[in-house]
């Protein structure tokens, strides 16, 4: 309620309309607060990655006009282990471009996605793309 600046009477009513939508469970109330059920918690996994689509987005368009923005696709142990620890850097030298990372870990369409680049492993073989080994 707090990070959204509602009160807890009305995420409750939130909730309860989401639970009538859907015609399911998602919260077990006790005398002690609410607790997912298998339900909500299957449910939340599943629209996590939307929402926060959806943040980046946002946030996203709420910068600055005319701001250069790099949509990359990683794979999770490479962005994780060599590319985060040097964006700093990067980000230092160009304090006007910012990189989103989103982790994949297959091939995909780019014309299906908003990605401007993907750092994949694997061989050249990826249709639609051009390949540059980087190492």
């Amino acid at each position: 309620a707090q990070e959204l600046a509602l009160t807890q009477g009305a995420v409750c009513r939130q909730i309860g309309g989401l639970e009538a939508f859907l015609n399911v469970e998602l919260f077990r109330r006790s005398r002690r607060g609410v607790k997912l059920t298998e339900a909500g918690l299957s449910y939340s996994r599943q629209v996590a990655a939307q929402l926060d689509a959806v943040e980046r987005d946002t946030l996203s368009v709420m910068r600055q006009q005319g701001a250069n923005v790099i949509e990359l696709a990683v794979v999770p142990t490479f962005g994780t282990q060599w590319l985060l620890p040097r964006l700093k850097d990067f980000q230092q030298c160009h304090p006007d471009v910012t990189v989103n990372l989103t982790n994949r870990t297959r091939p995909f369409l780019f014309a299906d996605t908003a990605f401007d680049a993907a750092i994949y492993f694997g061989d050249a073989d990826w249709s639609g793309t051009q390949s540059h080994r980087l190492m």
